[in-house]
């Protein structure tokens, strides 16, 4: 099997049907693919690094006006075919050689006896979901459960396969991580770094944009020109400097690690930390346990600990960094509680936090830079949560992403950030008034209630991003106060309503109105208070005089 030649990728056509194509067809004009289609959220934001990185790798414009003539006028099937012929034979998934995203070593020829036992592995296991060793030894698989996959199809194992090298989190010894992993770096606030990077994508709105909503426009809007600089080492143009699986692996029981300078720039794309061969030697027909589909299946794979360790100064054009004065840049990571607008300024514009700065990821930075007509786009930001090597959960958001003028960029983030900090005083205002509302001691309540600065935050998600079009057009009026002033009013209004419907209750024997009223007055305090003002540097009240 062969990525490049075998239809593998599933997609939604623009009639609505739904099948398989090869990489090349993400051109195809006639009833062209519109979507990715996986039947798991994680491998359809794979599937989409994956292609961007094919495009990447063998079909980079060479500058601005080369990807603006492609972004209009789309190659044709053949030509991608043409350009990525030039790496066919690092695609190759089985077979003798090197496979695509495996250890370069047959592990599953080399080790015999108890140690292929050990290395051998059900292929379940590739998700990054499935129940571990330890989980299924504690009888702990209470929401996934084990069993549920037990054989695949051989383009679900690849997907699932390139899905874990990509994520790869902390294993256990030996295992190493994605080269978008800093789980040995300590807490850096709510954009907290850590492993499970988070991944954020230009796409298109189709209601706002007149180029057509294709899979091949959503993807080519996340290819650099080959002018952008990026970590790794141009010089070493050989493809095993950019396919890690084309030579003998770099291992790293003895410390070894690949730093920016021992690999080709577009490795990023193609990073591979675990040591992994897919079991092809034992296999069975029947239905993919995944994707339902009548093929071989595989049943294991066989894997090493100490694969390529990836240090150093990496920064992956997918990703948004945390910027330090000090020490290398720290890829982001979601958090509990999800992607909402609180971190929106963070993932599109520089944004300043403490000693450090927050940095959008490449490709959202380049998009900015380009003078396309002034069209609606959105950003796609996706992925796992994790607690070490347990993840928390996947977590997915659109978001609107506005061409704002570059004459008024800076007072416009600036705002902005006022708009984030004056939510975030206000959700930890409610949140603790409300605990106080409920409990008679609420300093002894160790349950965690940040559902209600979740709820606050999903409550006022669309009076947010409503607002930024409005705060474009009063910038270029000088009237950006206004929209301050109305952001205060949203916010006290929506503060005032979720406390009394969290705080209401028919069981009134439970209740204590006085407490409650006692609450929702220091609650109305504060938000009308000088802290909240200042944030939003709202025009002081002229005092009161005596009678």
């Amino acid at each position: 099997m062969n990525l490049l030649d075998t239809p593998w990728i599933p997609v939604r056509r623009s009639d609505g049907s739904r099948t398989l194509i090869r990489p090349a067809e993400i051109a195809d004009s006639d009833n062209p693919p519109v979507a990715l289609d996986s039947p798991r959220a994680d491998f359809n934001g794979a599937l989409a690094q994956f292609l961007i990185g094919l495009l990447q790798t063998c079909y980079a414009p060479i500058d601005d006006g080369e990807w603006e003539d492609r972004l209009e006028q789309p190659p044709l099937v053949a030509a991608l075919d043409q350009a990525f012929a030039r790496y066919h034979d690092a695609f190759e998934v089985d077979g003798e050689g090197p496979r695509f995203m495996q250890d370069y070593e047959a592990l599953e020829k080399s080790l015999t006896g108890q140690k292929l036992k050990n290395a051998t592995k059900p292929i379940e296991w590739l998700f990054i979901d499935a129940p571990t060793e330890n989980t299924l030894e504690n009888n702990a698989d209470h929401f996934v459960k084990r069993g549920h996959v037990e054989a695949l199809c051989p383009a679900c194992a690849v997907t699932a396969l390139f899905t874990l090298q990509i994520n790869a989190p902390a294993g256990g010894k030996g295992q190493m991580s994605s080269i978008r992993s800093t789980n040995k770096e300590k807490n850096a606030g709510k954009y907290s770094p850590g492993q499970g990077a988070l991944t954020t994508l230009v796409a298109l709105d189709p209601e706002g944009s007149c180029l057509p909503d294709t899979l091949w426009h959503h993807l080519w809007l996340n290819v650099l020109p080959q002018t952008v600089p990026l970590t790794g080492n141009p010089k070493l143009s050989g493809p095993e400097h950019i396919f890690p699986w084309l030579a003998p692996t770099r291992t790293s029981e003895k410390g070894q690690s690949v730093t920016p300078e021992d690999a080709h720039p577009y490795q990023m794309y193609w990073a591979m930390p675990r040591r992994i061969r897919l079991d092809f030697g034992d296999t069975k027909e029947g239905d993919c346990d995944l994707c339902g589909r009548r093929d071989r299946l595989l049943l294991r794979y066989v894997t090493l600990n100490y694969g390529i360790n990836y240090a150093g100064a990496w920064r992956h054009p997918m990703t948004p960094y945390v910027e330090r004065s000090e020490g290398k840049p720290l890829p982001l990571h979601p958090q509990p509680g999800g992607i909402t607008y609180r971190h929106w300024i963070g993932l599109i514009y520089e944004e300043p936090e403490g000693q450090k700065r927050l940095t959008p990821a490449i490709v959202v930075r380049e998009f900015q830079r380009k003078k396309l007509p002034e069209e609606q786009f959105r950003l796609w930001a996706f992925g796992y949560d994790m607690d070490n090597m347990k993840p928390r959960c996947w977590y997915e958001a659109i978001l609107p992403l506005y061409r704002v003028p570059e004459e008024i960029r800076p007072d416009f983030t600036k705002r902005v950030a006022q708009l984030i900090e004056a939510a975030e005083y206000v959700a930890g205002l409610l949140k603790r008034q409300v605990k106080e509302a409920w409990f008679k001691r609420p300093g002894d309540v160790k349950e965690d209630v940040g559902f209600l600065a979740d709820g606050f935050y999903q409550h006022t998600e669309a009076d947010f991003y409503a607002c930024l079009p409005r705060l474009i057009d009063a910038l270029a009026q000088g009237k950006d106060p206004e929209v301050l002033q109305g952001w205060h009013a949203t916010l006290t209004r929506a503060a005032l309503e979720l406390f009394d419907e969290w705080t209401g209750s028919d069981e009134i024997a439970f209740a204590d109105p006085a407490r409650v009223a006692r609450a929702c007055d220091n609650l109305r305090k504060q938000l009308y208070g000088a802290r909240l003002a200042r944030i939003l540097t709202l025009p002081k009240k002229p005092k009161e005089k005596a009678a």
